[in-house]
Formats: structure tokens, C-alpha cells, sequence
């Protein structure tokens, strides 16, 4: 007689339930703090003295912003730009016989209008953390680099549950209208983040500091400035990353239970869906989490250095435009081989082999007659 296994379903439910305790219960503890806003705040002669490594100041003048940061971005601007440019050629390229490209098409195009506004950001610090482009730009700047975090999550959030549809309910991708259906998604998605950014399209983002005779952007508010920006952050925390990651956690975990338990034939397929949840984890936890405590926190200039850790979150955040080509992309046979030959349609899948096959399947990319284990 065989036990009863809980469902994934069953378990997505419990765990969605656990974090919807856990977000009202913080709300709840922190809520008198609400009243008050900022990024960085200029720090009081109390609070000068009691804590000078969180002065405005120092944070704007130290190696991290000046040196490190514009460093690390540039590396993801140049590994960033040619992977993602090259994804983008090769999926438009074979999208129209393999639509199971969708969500990585929009994927890589998030990721390529990342990099592209890279040169901004990069110069930015690179000049003492003074905007010489305008508030406009500023604004532009910020909306469309937390619109790529959250993207990005998004889509890979739906890679994620296509892959899970894929191998443990394959008979449900039977149908045309899945095309429309994902397109639909992708469509939803861009007006979603769209709209979700335009508050930091519609508050200045500039402030100018006359102490150190530069402008910031973004990095300097007062504490009175902005007060809706926390609601509108912490909302932005718990939807855009917080049901998106159980949503992650639940379907990789699922398919790697699938997987495991049909045996050691599919130990690199389990090896690469891990690497991905592994990455999916260290990119995308860090900057939330902390973007949730910073404005949990109330607002003085001494917590100001949850805002330091936060960009250096950022980066780590950033970094993911450089995974992203070469694990959802370049780990596939189907990529190396529209590489060889960009021409032609959704290679050979037919020929392969049974193991080749569930291989693939399991794999972000793959062709519409692979979706059977």
C-alpha cells in the first residue's frame, strides 16, 4: 500500500501562507516608522558622532562608489552586452518554428536594455557620484534599472513554471493556444512593470549636495522627501520578489524531486537546474532583503549603512545579466547548435536520443515535440 505524498500544489499553499503571515506580521511590528522616507539621509552632529561611517559624505567620497562599484558594473556591461546581443540574434532568428523561445527572447531583451543604460550608472560614479545628465535621465536611469530586476524575475519566474508544466504535467502544453497564451503573459508582464516603475518616473531623483559640490542621483533624500516611495517599495519587495521566489522554490523543487527520483541517468540535468535556482537565489535575495530592512527601519542617519550593503546588493543583483546567457542559453544544445548554424529552425530533436530527449526537456530550452519525459 503506498503513503500519501503531499502535492506541490499543497505545499506551494502552506508556504505562500507562511510568507503572507510573515509580511503582515513585519508590517504590523514596523508600521509607526512609516511616516518617514528616505535613501541616505545627512547624518545630525549627535549621530556624527556616534556613527561617522554612515555619513553621506564618506559614503560618496569612499573607494566602494568611486572605484569598486563603477569597476564591477563594467564588467557586466562587457560580458553583459555581446552574450545577451548574441541571445537576442540567435533566439529572434529561430523564434518562429520554436515559440518555447518566448520567454527567453524577452528575457535577454530585459537584460540588453539593462547593459545598454550601463555607461550612465558607470560614469555616475566614476565622477564622484555627480549626474551630469539631467533629472529626466535620472529618473529614466532608476526606473529602468529596477524595471530589469523585476523583469527578470518575472520572466524567469515563468521559465520556471514552464518547465515544471512541461515535466510534470506535459499533456497540458497540447494546443496552439499556449502560444497566444504565453505571448499574452509577456505582453502583461512589460505593462506591469511598466506601470509599477512609473512613480520613479513621476518624483525627482536628483538631489544636489553643497558640501561636496556634485548631484546625486537617486542615492540622497531627505527624510521628509518621498514618503509614498515606502509603501511603494515595500509593495514592490512582496510582489515583485516575494511571491515570484516561492513560486521559483516550489517549481525547480518539484522538478528536481521528479527527476531525482527517476534515477542517476539525469544527475547533470539536476546539476544545472540547481545551478540556476543557486544563482536565481544569490542574485535577486540579497538586494530585496535589504531593500525591505532599509525602509523597514527608522528613519536616522546611523541606518544609513543598510543603504552601503544595499548597493553592493545591486551589483550582485546585476551580475545575473551575465548569468543569465550562459546558463539559460549557453548550457543548451538547441543554443550551441542555432550558434553553428543561425538559419536554421528548431534542430533535429527527433534524432536524439531517449535520454537526450528528457534531457532537454528538463533544460529552459527545447522543442515543441520534446515536452514528454
Amino acid at each position: 500500500m503506498s503513503r500519501p505524498v503531499p502535492s506541490c500544489s499543497s505545499a506551494a499553499a502552506c508556504f505562500t501562507l507562511l510568507l503572507g503571515c510573515a509580511w503582515l506580521g513585519s508590517a504590523t511590528q514596523f508600521s509607526p516608522m512609516r511616516d518617514k522616507g528616505r535613501v541616505l539621509i545627512p547624518l545630525t552632529p549627535q549621530e556624527e558622532a556616534t556613527c561617522p561611517s554612515s555619513s553621506v559624505e564618506a559614503f560618496l567620497n569612499s573607494t566602494l562608489t568611486t572605484r569598486l562599484l563603477p569597476a564591477l558594473y563594467s564588467v557586466v556591461l562587457l560580458v553583459g552586452l555581446p552574450a545577451n546581443a548574441l541571445a537576442c540574434w540567435v533566439l529572434l532568428i529561430n523564434f518562429r518554428r520554436c515559440s518555447s523561445t518566448l520567454f527567453l527572447l524577452n528575457l535577454a531583451s530585459a537584460d540588453l536594455l539593462f547593459v545598454l543604460l550601463l555607461p550612465f550608472k558607470i560614469s555616475y560614479h566614476l565622477l564622484g557620484n555627480h549626474w551630469l545628465f539631467g533629472d529626466y535621465l535620472c529618473r529614466t536611469m532608476v526606473a529602468f534599472f529596477y524595471g530589469n530586476m523585476y523583469s527578470s524575475i518575472l520572466f524567469l519566474t515563468c521559465i520556471g513554471l514552464e518547465r515544471y508544466i512541461s515535466v510534470v504535467h506535459p499533456f497540458l502544453w497540447k494546443g496552439s493556444s499556449w502560444t497566444w497564451g504565453k505571448a499574452g503573459v509577456c505582453v502583461g508582464i512589460w505593462l506591469v512593470v511598466g506601470l509599477g516603475m512609473s512613480p520613479l518616473l513621476l518624483h525627482p531623483q536628483t538631489k544636489h549636495i553643497s558640501s561636496l559640490n556634485i548631484t546625486t542621483c537617486h542615492d540622497v533624500l531627505g527624510k521628509d522627501d518621498h514618503v509614498s516611495l515606502i509603501r511603494y517599495f515595500l509593495s514592490l519587495v512582496g510582489l515583485g520578489f516575494g511571491v515570484p521566489f516561492v513560486l521559483v522554490i516550489i517549481s525547480y523543487s518539484c522538478i528536481l524531486a521528479r527527476l531525482l527520483a527517476k534515477g542517476r541517468r539525469y544527475g547533470r540535468v539536476v546539476r544545472v537546474l540547481a545551478l540556476v535556482l543557486l544563482v536565481f537565489i544569490l542574485c535577486f535575495t540579497p538586494s530585496n532583503v535589504l531593500l525591505f530592512i532599509h525602509y523597514m527601519l527608522e528613519a536616522t542617519g546611523c541606518h544609513n549603512v543598510t543603504y552601503i550593503w544595499y548597493t553592493l546588493a545591486l551589483v550582485l543583483s546585476a551580475f545575473n545579466n551575465c548569468f543569465d546567457p550562459f546558463i539559460y542559453f549557453y548550457v543548451s544544445q538547441d543554443f550551441r547548435t542555432w550558434v553553428r548554424d543561425a538559419g536554421s529552425c528548431c534542430p533535429g530533436g527527433l534524432k536524439t536520443s531517449v535520454g537526450r530527449v528528457s534531457e532537454k526537456t528538463a533544460l529552459p530550452l527545447r522543442s515543441s515535440k520534446q515536452d514528454q519525459l
